[in-house]
């Protein structure tokens, strides 16, 4: 999933920034460098315009081996200067924050496209956190700080395997189009299972949008509906609709009016339509879906979802 709202724009401009500071980080060093040292700015002319005639005798097709001999004398002149100067033998190199792409986010390939360098990758990956809005809840909702010593052996067994089941999803999110229906009470892990999914799934630079069902269609309502927000409808829509996973957390607690069952509607049917996951919560028994929105949208979710229903303490009161 590309990022979104001219997020790959930006990040590509803050590699240029990245680029022109190094370059006047080098600028700089070498000006103290040639002022103090100037036989060092004559030397390295020296090489540049050996460099220079070379490439003209090689346009020309003239030999080149007088140029590679006057080369390697120039050379050996400047590494006695260096010495002598007692300056760092790096003073002229090119400074890169990255070494592996030279900070331009690519590593190119002979044998094949440009691939994404490690930096380039871990920036995306905080940006599309960013983008989720979920960088500080998914400090502590993650599986790294997941405990099951809470529940009894049955319930303890019922969740591992609800566990199991995110850890598949999260496994084969790239090739096996799956949406989840979290059921249960109120504090029986469901938004934690859907943060642990959305955590290991931006890890892995997929865009993932988590919205509480009050603020996702109070959101879209404003969009709708407010002259300001015209502008920024096709944005909020792009977030929803397109990202990789969105995640609709209690559903059930918001306003619901004909409005909400549309939305709802289409976005399940929307996002089915293009294999885009979706992951929902909600503290309502699946009778209770049926009668609160209508029956297309309950015959979408059952017939398109896995229903995970999750039971046992609360686990905010013992946590």
């Amino acid at each position: 999933m590309a990022l979104q709202n001219g997020a790959f724009e930006r990040l590509q401009e803050e590699y240029s920034s990245i680029r022109i500071e190094n370059e006047r980080i080098r600028d700089e060093r070498l000006k103290k460098v040639y002022s103090e040292h100037p036989e060092l700015k004559e030397s390295d002319q020296k090489i540049m315009d050996i460099l220079t005639e070379k490439a003209l005798a090689a346009l020309k097709g003239n030999d080149e081996a007088a140029y590679t001999d006057k080369l390697a004398q120039a050379r050996a002149e400047r590494e006695t200067l260096i010495k002598a100067a007692g300056v760092d033998p790096a003073y002229a190199d090119r400074i890169y924050t990255c070494p592996y792409c030279k900070d331009t986010g690519f590593i190119v390939k002979s044998d094949g496209p440009a691939e994404k360098c490690k930096c380039f990758r871990k920036r995306e990956s905080e940006i599309l956190l960013e983008q989720s809005g979920m960088a500080a809840l998914l400090k502590n909702n993650n599986f790294s700080v997941m405990r099951t010593d809470v529940f009894d052996e049955e319930t303890k067994d019922h969740f591992v395997k609800a566990v199991e089941y995110c850890r598949g999803f999260i496994d084969t999110f790239d090739t096996d189009y799956r949406n989840i229906l979290f059921c249960g009470t109120v504090g029986t892990g469901k938004s934690f299972l859907s943060c642990c999914i959305a955590s290991d799934l931006i890890a892995t630079y997929h865009s993932v949008v988590y919205m509480s069902a009050k603020t996702l269609f109070d959101t879209l309502a404003e969009a709708q509906f407010s002259k300001e927000k015209l502008p920024d409808v096709a944005a909020v829509r792009e977030r929803i609709y397109d990202c990789d996973l969105l995640i609709v957390d209690d559903l059930g607690t918001e306003m619901t009016n004909s409005f909400v069952g549309t939305e709802l509607f289409s976005i399940i049917t929307e996002r089915y339509n293009s294999r885009r996951s979706v992951i929902i919560s909600t503290n309502l028994e699946l009778a209770q879906l049926r009668d609160r929105y209508s029956d297309r949208v309950f015959s979408r979710i059952t017939g398109s979802y896995d229903v995970l229903r999750l039971y046992g303490p609360d686990l905010r009161s013992v946590l």
